[in-house]
């Protein structure tokens, strides 16, 4: 995310990071033992986690599902994040008889390498578009969205550029516009302009501890995004979903419901 005053150096160093093998940055061992492939995962989810990938817009995309709920939840990670370091207790631990919860990795992130993951100017847009045609690819007509940083970001792209497909949206760590410093990059809009056109039911958290995200930029979404709900976690920082995951997944079924 963009840290004021420091936004460009730290979104610089994460792109350069990402360049990196896995080793060298301390993830998780990639890739799939052994071949997987959509039908591998067609069978009873239940309460088991189950993995695979499909190939969505030319690249294969892997993703984990788990639950057998109606409501449809797809978990978007942050940074350099993936399926598997993002979201192990909502995977774990959500309601899997209301909710059948799929936690994807975007393309170069996790086990979706290759390709490399690379930044070109629309990468955001990119994001939002292999998402919901990941959905789509699984047969999933509508859905809600968990996005956490830029997972938020690239959920609120979606939501704003696929609303008839969005059912509700939830967003924490994200924001829509970037600082001075960030201006080279994005011309200080991420998805500003798109937040008047989100209409589905918005639920923004915020952790009051967060040191990557101050809390202007979830007060600036609540303030754009009609109709939103905004909820302050006092002692939550960035990760809050991980650190307070028990509350989080509460106050995000209750607001899934």
């Amino acid at each position: 995310m963009a840290r004021p005053g420091a936004g460009g150096a730290l979104l610089r160093r994460l792109r350069v990071l990402a360049q990196l093998p896995p080793a060298a940055r301390g993830a998780p061992p990639l890739g799939l033992r052994g071949p997987a492939t959509a039908a591998a995962a067609s069978a009873s989810y239940g309460t088991s986690i189950t993995s695979a990938k499909i190939k969505v817009n030319g690249v294969p995309l892997h993703y984990k599902q788990t639950g057998q709920g109606d409501h449809v939840v797809l978990l978007l990670p942050g940074m350099l994040g993936s399926s598997q370091s993002d979201f192990g207790p909502q995977l774990k631990s959500m309601n899997k008889q209301l909710f059948t919860i799929v936690a994807w990795d975007p393309r170069g992130y996790g086990h979706s390498i290759p390709p490399a993951r690379d930044f070109p100017p629309d990468f955001f847009e990119r994001d939002a578009r292999d998402a919901v045609d990941l959905m789509q690819a699984l047969k999933f007509k509508n859905f809600s969205m968990l996005g956490w940083s830029d997972g938020g970001i690239t959920a609120l792209i979606a939501a704003a550029k696929y609303p008839t497909l969005i059912h509700k949206l939830v967003v924490w760590g994200a924001n829509a516009i970037v600082t001075q410093e960030d201006l080279k990059l994005y011309n200080g809009n991420i998805c500003q302009h798109l937040l008047p056109l989100i209409k589905c039911p918005t639920f923004i958290i915020h952790g009051g501890k967060d040191p990557l995200v101050p809390q202007f930029h979830a007060e600036y979404l609540h303030k754009h995004i009609k109709e939103s709900q905004l909820f302050l976690m006092p002692e939550g920082k960035h990760n809050l979903h991980l650190r307070f995951a028990e509350e989080f997944n509460r106050l995000v079924e209750d607001f899934l419901r």
